[in-house]
């Protein structure tokens, strides 16, 4: 490559304009989605001629974010199988915001209550309860590859804009590695395209646009594809992140730890302030889920509840119980 290759940020913001103007092609159940996709990398590639991506690639043990997944607890078939608390099976998996039809991905997000939220929705969650699940990544010494999706107009308070950050003061070094030297003007241009992409994925209501983005990436039919992707939460105003997942890392690597079966009695998107109940935990021994009411002299699970509720604590919480 050459630098000439990438464009300055004047061409770039002439292409947005053109972009923000344009119909993008919308996704119908049944066409041939690497085809859909590719009509995406036709459209940009004829305006900017590429499309960077930059892969994070780390140690499993070097991923040091929690994983979180919900279900409300009458969708389950059987709430004892692991597979019910994983990504759904294709034949029922329908578009979302990082897939298409029959394509599933593991949603997620490394906070419980974010989870939560995203499940629940806009919906009535009165008398509803959830089960809240927790992972864990295994095999500590292989390789993974994370890529994040956040050069958008993130919450002042949420904890990834110094991840998004880095990422921009990063933009030269894979050009660096290669011998390429980028102008500012360039580099602001790769910062600009990258915020128009990573838009979509708060701003994309029909999800064919960041559906097309996830999956070319998730899917990449090379030894680079993505393993887990990271985006942000629109339902908790964007103080959140969410995790989309390949579903063969998922097979390969995750490992359910552990259950909470809960209630939200109240939530308000503004100050992000939640009031919740707790009425038992499932905990994984032997490859069995065992369930257990909440006691008072229950130290396992206050451990439980510290390490995956840490976010929400302070340093002397104490534990209230009520009997139901």
């Amino acid at each position: 490559m050459e630098q000439s290759d990438f464009p300055n940020l004047s061409k770039v913001r002439k292409a947005i304009k053109k972009f923000e103007q344009l119909k993008w092609p919308e996704y119908e159940e049944g066409q041939e989605i690497n085809k859909f996709v590719e009509e995406f990398d036709k459209i940009v590639t004829s305006e900017l001629g590429l499309i960077l991506n930059y892969l994070m690639p780390l140690k499993h043990k070097e991923f040091s974010f929690g994983i979180f997944r919900v279900r409300e607890v009458d969708s389950f078939n059987n709430i004892n199988l692991f597979t019910e608390h994983s990504y759904p099976p294709p034949s029922i998996t329908k578009f979302g915001r990082c897939n298409f039809p029959k394509h599933p991905v593991f949603y997620g997000s490394n906070n419980p209550i974010t989870a939560l939220i995203e499940v629940i929705r806009n919906g009535n969650f009165s008398g509803k309860r959830f089960c809240i699940s927790s992972w864990k990544i295994n095999n500590p010494e292989e390789g993974l590859i994370f890529e994040n999706f956040l050069q958008s107009d993130l919450h002042a308070e949420n904890n990834f804009a110094v991840l998004a950050k880095a990422k921009i003061n990063k933009i030269h070094e894979p050009f660096k590695t290669s011998g390429v030297k980028i102008s500012k003007t360039q580099k602001d241009g790769i910062a600009e395209f990258m915020k128009f992409l990573d838009t979509q994925f708060i701003s994309d209501n029909n999800y064919s646009f960041s559906a097309a983005l996830a999956h070319r990436q998730i899917f990449a039919k090379h030894n680079y594809n993505t393993d887990i992707l990271l985006y942000p939460s629109v339902q908790s105003n964007m103080k959140g992140v969410n995790l989309a997942i390949n579903p063969n890392f998922v097979d390969n690597h995750l490992q359910l730890q552990r259950c909470y079966i809960v209630e939200l009695n109240s939530y308000n998107i503004e100050t992000g302030k939640f009031n919740i109940t707790f009425f038992e935990y499932g905990d994984v021994i032997k490859n069995q889920l065992f369930w257990r009411k909440l006691k008072p002299d229950d130290i396992k699970y206050q451990t439980y509840f510290r390490e995956d509720f840490k976010d929400y604590l302070d340093k002397d919480h104490k534990f209230e119980f009520e009997k139901q």
